[in-house]
């Protein structure tokens, strides 16, 4: 989440579908999309095309499933940031949360 024009918004990575020139879908697993989001109204502030990283590219464990793992709770901790990354050459979701009565930050590596 980030503060950007006096807004809070997502920053969302994501596969997308990759079409060819007659319009049918091509099988590319580091095409993707890129969008920013507001984060009360969920619209779509703009959106780009991407090349996912190596460990966006691998299935695993679902962002949201990463979240609940995490141990947010209102008010505290929150999660600021969510990135799938490779540790060890497997892909895990590295959460990073911060504290709000103190604004630390901890960092977690979800499988």
């Amino acid at each position: 989440m980030e503060y950007v024009d006096s807004s809070w918004v997502w920053q969302l990575r994501s596969a997308a579908t990759k079409e060819d020139m007659f319009g049918e879908a091509t099988h590319d697993p580091s095409f993707g999309r890129e969008s920013v989001v507001d984060v009360r109204t969920l619209e779509v502030l703009s959106s780009q095309e991407i090349e996912l990283t190596p460990a966006e590219q691998q299935v695993g464990t679902s962002a949201y499933d990463a979240a609940q793992q995490s141990g947010e709770q209102w008010p505290s901790p929150l999660i600021i940031e969510m990135a799938r990354v490779l540790e060890d050459g497997e892909p895990v979701w590295q959460v990073t949360t911060c504290d709000t009565e103190t604004s630390e930050h901890s960092v977690q590596m979800m499988p």
